[in-house]
């Protein structure tokens, strides 16, 4: 019989809404260690809105061009199996079959475009395994994507999501709609503030909150918050476990909405590829953590890849 403390090795493509990322990691029943990571902007959903939510041709080919890439790096690395899955921008546009079929001829990979309900349990999950979360009796987990931002409730010392709130409202949808300019103008931003509170005011919670959740964010906002208000770029190691306070993110918001691109792609710890969306990220952040009313918000780098690896590959609860 196989031993179940032997590593295997697996992969996860996500082809989300900004980037498509893959993560190569051992794992056995006692641990999840990450061998090969990489992360592609290639803003599958850039121009759907002006274009009746249908799939453009250039980004459409950057993200081809990014998962094959990726699903051949996965198999250099060793990878017994690679799973690929697609989330928001997928979902919205009016016609993904055709992308899908590219997906399949040029890769071999099978594309799973999963729902949102998914997402979330599978965003939860990526937090609720892993060492540092989980012992946590209660979490409470916000991924700010492109095209959505994600409010996820856990059970009470379990991998089961209590509930999910969703939010039609990601970094790239909110940049794309009001912040057009550059720097936006100060109307612009009060219409994307105005904006994201509505859109959180007008979802309600599963439950109510109490002091015992622990607020956890993934996502390229998170990680890019956490590692400019270092004011240094760091390996997502040392970011992992760190914690934003609200003040903070204010001050970062603020400061990017005076700054042009340009300037923005000299701040120390802001990735080139998110400058022109970091502010539209900051201001869903904020307005999320004032929907739950919380001050604070720890940063977790392994996100929704890594809870498809834990639901495929580990799947006993207790030993992740």
């Amino acid at each position: 019989m196989p031993n179940p403390n032997s590593p295997r090795r697996f992969a996860c493509i996500d082809c989300g809404s900004n980037s498509v990322k893959v993560v190569v990691a051992d794992l056995s029943e006692d641990y999840a260690q990450p061998v090969f990571q990489l992360s592609e902007t290639t803003r599958i959903g850039e121009g759907m809105q002006a274009n009746g939510m249908h799939l453009q041709e250039e980004p459409m080919r950057r993200t081809l061009d990014a998962i094959e890439r990726f699903a051949a790096a996965a198999l250099e690395q060793g990878a017994l199996e690679t799973v690929l899955i697609g989330t928001a921008a997928l979902r919205d546009a009016r016609v993904s079959a055709d992308f899908v079929r590219s997906v399949r001829d040029r890769c071999g990979l099978s594309l799973e475009i999963i729902s949102g309900d998914e997402e979330a349990r599978l965003s939860f999950l990526a937090v609720r395994r892993d060492p540092t979360w989980r012992a946590v009796p209660q979490l409470l987990v916000i991924d700010i994507g492109g095209g959505s931002t994600e409010l996820i409730q856990g059970e009470a010392g379990a991998d089961r999501v209590q509930g999910r709130t969703s939010v039609n409202l990601g970094a790239v949808k909110l940049t794309e709609t009001y912040l057009k300019d550059d720097p936006p103008s100060a109307e612009q931003a009060s219409a994307a503030h105005a904006a994201a509170e509505a859109a959180f005011a007008a979802v309600a919670l599963k439950s109510r909150l109490d002091r015992a959740y622990r607020v956890v964010g993934v996502g390229g906002t998170m990680t890019n918050l956490g590692a400019m208000n270092l004011g240094a770029f760091v390996e997502s190691e040392r970011l992992h476990g760190s914690a934003l306070l609200v003040p903070e993110i204010e001050s970062l918001c603020a400061d990017l909405t005076e700054r042009s691109l340009a300037e923005r792609l000299l701040m120390p710890g802001l990735d080139s590829r998110r400058a022109d969306i970091i502010l539209g990220g900051g201001i869903l952040l904020l307005h999320a953590l004032a929907h739950i009313d919380s001050e604070r918000i720890e940063i977790c780098t392994r996100g929704l890849r890594w809870g498809v690896l834990y639901d495929r590959y580990l799947p006993n609860p207790s030993k992740s």
